[in-house]
Order: structure tokens, then sequence, then C-alpha cells
């Protein structure tokens, strides 16, 4: 038998035992749950334990390989690779049953400006292996294809990270061959937080010269002291229980049939309705199921802020299409107030609330345009701003009140959160939203 044991704050939360082909999943006594896939009342699919991890690491198997031998990893298998790597969320990966160290107890390497500056340089010049650097002790993983790495800022200062040292910011040093990728980026994460949806500060930030677009983590806190923690999170294609290379297959009525199981209130399925909205007024093409996150809380679980939100289309050559079909449009020069109305019929979702959900949330994009986009060059901004106009120009926007349910986020539900289905004294648990605790 094979092992990969599961830790938070180094309590033991569980483990995943592989057999031949088969990877299987236990929790420990008294954890919570990992994933919406893996409830702890079991009954899940028999992938989804692998599927799970397989959704912590890059989706390139030669990048996979190229971790491997730059982090001395035993080898490019799952386990290896996540064996006592920084990933995403909340959890630590260990082959040993000894609990890692805590976060912050080790001795965290300094990631002087002229390292950060190489690594830059070498991920913009297309170098395989600038993801991971053999003369530093980093050990991190971040799934997805587009190369970027992570960094922990303590004191000041700009550190590598590991399991012991969790990181704070992801770097995505701009694609050559996307010109302005960097700017746009910051900019349209910008102007998601202007439209009031929760949104990680993110800019553009240069070492010795050379730039990265940068963004802070919505799955690391800091506590009273300065320490970072981990929280838990988990990316769409592992909530579902998919493989990562079916992220642009999966349709919004999976996602919604997930969040519905998960909240039969429909809470969870219209705030994330409304990140929906958000990518597709700002005409994000490439907004497919692994950039929309749910995250854990001790008090009950949520949509997780926004993040690769871009606008894809100011390149010519980019395809339109949405990764989501939305009623029956594939695009978002398409989209009208009758193609949401049919994504929320066809879903057992309201279709007026829908219906002013997406057309307050285009209104919002429109209006916040000018203020998101000062700085930019007057040309780049011009660009963008016909993008938007040509992404709304048939849903017909209106102007938000403060009545309308839409300008809730999930976190001040009439002063409640949700609370996942769980298991107490061995009975199952439905999910529920309670009064959220004071602090």
């Amino acid at each position: 038998m094979d092992s990969l044991y599961v830790w938070s704050d180094s309590r033991f939360v569980g483990r995943f035992d592989r057999n031949g082909d088969d990877v299987a999943f236990s929790y420990a006594e008294g954890a919570f749950p990992i994933s919406l896939s893996l409830p702890l009342t079991g009954g899940w699919l028999r992938k989804a334990p692998i599927r799970f991890l397989d959704n912590l690491l890059p989706d390139n198997p030669a990048i996979r390989a190229v971790m491997a031998q730059e982090t001395n990893a035993a080898s490019a298998d799952t386990f290896d690779l996540l064996d006592g790597a920084d990933v995403s969320g909340g959890l630590v990966f260990t082959r040993s049953e000894t609990p890692p160290s805590p976060p912050s107890s080790g001795n965290p390497i300094v990631a002087s400006d002229k390292e950060v500056a190489a690594r830059i340089a070498r991920i913009k010049a297309g170098a395989a292996e600038s993801w991971w650097d053999s003369d530093v002790h980093a050990r991190f993983s971040l799934a997805g294809n587009q190369p970027k790495f992570s960094l922990a800022r303590i004191d000041g200062y700009w550190f590598w990270s590991d399991a012991s040292t969790p990181s704070t910011h992801i770097l995505k040093p701009g694609d050559p061959h996307r010109p302005g990728v960097e700017e746009n980026e910051a900019a349209s994460m910008g102007l998601s937080a202007l439209c009031g949806v929760p949104t990680p500060k993110a800019g553009v930030i240069g070492f010795e010269g050379r730039t990265s677009y940068i963004v802070e983590r919505f799955d690391r806190e800091r506590n009273v002291d300065g320490t970072v923690r981990r929280v838990h999170t988990e990316d769409m294609m592992q909530a579902i229980g998919d493989d990562s290379k079916h992220k642009y297959g999966v349709k919004a009525k999976q996602v919604i049939s997930v969040l519905r199981r998960a909240d039969p209130t429909d809470a969870l399925a219209y705030e994330w309705i409304r990140r929906l909205a958000l990518n597709t007024s700002i005409s994000n093409a490439d907004a497919h199921a692994k950039n929309y996150s749910v995250i854990f809380r001790p008090e009950g679980v949520g949509i997780a802020p926004m993040y690769d939100v871009l606008t894809t289309t100011y390149w010519p050559d980019v395809d339109r299409s949405l990764p989501m079909e939305i009623g029956g449009a594939r695009g978002a020069r398409q989209l009208t107030p009758h193609h949401w109305r049919r994504l929320a019929g066809d879903n057992g979702l309201d279709p007026d609330r829908v219906e002013e959900t997406a057309r307050t949330m285009a209104w919002l994009v429109l209006e916040h345009a000018d203020e998101a986009y000062r700085g930019l060059p007057e040309r780049m901004a011009g660009d963008l701003k016909r993008q938007l106009e040509l992404a709304n120009e048939r849903i017909e926007p209106i102007r938000p009140t403060t009545s309308s349910p839409t300008s809730k986020t999930m976190e001040s539900h009439e002063g409640m959160v949700h609370v996942v289905a769980h298991s107490r004294d061995g009975h199952a648990v439905h999910g529920y939203w309670r009064r959220k605790p004071t602090r």
C-alpha cells in the first residue's frame, strides 16, 4: 500500500492510499471535508480522490517532470510531487506519517531581487524549467498551463515558499506573444473589485527591470502575530471530481449542480452566477472551470474571490467562444437577457434574479471601466473599453439598486454563512445556513 498523508495546520486530516491504479481516500476522525467531491458521508466517484490531487499540479506532464527534477522529488508521480509542497488551498501533503513542521517554524530562504528577476526572464524566454530553480530550495505547486511561481512576503522581504513557508503572492510573468497581458490582467482584476465582486489585490511588479503580474493569494491569511496560515480552497474541477484536461468542457449546469447540492438554499449558486456574469461582461473567454473556486472556513463554505480575470478578446487572434455556454449562446456578443433567463430556467434558478444579476453586472463593468483603466496607455485603454462595449451590446445593462439581491455578496448574505454537509456522531448532517459567529 502506497500512502499520502493530509494535514491542516499540522493536524491530521486524512490519507490517500494507492493500490495499483486505484487511489482511495479516508478521513481522520473529526476531520473537516477537504472537497465537495469527497464528502464526509462517503459515496464519491471512484476517480474523485486522484483527480482531487492531480488538479493541484501543473497540467503539462513535461512540466511535472521538470518539477520533479528541480525539486529533488522522488519521481514525477503525483504523490511524490505533492510531498512537502506549498500547494493551493489549506492542505499540506507528506509521504511520512510524521506531521509537517508548522508554518513559519523553519528558516525561510530569501528570494533576492536578482534571483526573482532571473526567473522572470527565463519564463518570458519560454524555458519550461524556469518554473523551478535548482539553485534555490523552493518547493511549490501551482496548477494550470501558464508558467507562474509563488513567493512569501515576510516583514518586507521576499522568500521562497515550501510546506513550512506558505507563499503569500503568485507571480505570472507575461507571455511575450501577448503584449500588455500583465497590465490587462491587473486592470481587469481592479475592475472586478470596483464592481463589488470579492477580488484580491493585484498589479505589476518589477525586479531589476523585469516585470511580472503579481496577485495576493486569497488562500493565505495573516495571523495577529504576522505569521501566515493557509486557508483551504478547491477549484471547480476538484469540486466536481473531474480531470483537469476537461476544464474547457465543463458546463455551467455542472457547476450549478454541485453548488446546489452543497447548499439547497441556492445562495452559493447565485453568488457564482455573479462571477460568471463578471467574466462574461469583461469579455474573458478563458474563464474555464479551474478559474472558479470554493473556499472552506470553520463557519462554512463560500465562493472564492475572483482570479485569472482579463479581457482575452483584446488580442484579435484569441478564440472568442465562452468556455461555458450561457442559455445556448457561446459568445459574449450574442448574449441577451433571454439567454440568462434560459440558463436560470434550465437549472432551477429564478430567471428574474439571474437576469438582473447579468444586466446590473454589465452596467457596473461599463461604469467603472474608466477608473480601472486609468494609468494604462491611452490606446490600450481605448481598445479594452471597445471590447467591453462589444461584449455588452445586447445585454441591456441596468443600474443596480440597493434593494437588489445581486448587490449582496455571499459573505453578507443576511449575516448568515452556509455550513456544508458533514457527519456528527456518526450521523449525516445536511448543509444549512447559520448566523455568522462574532469574533
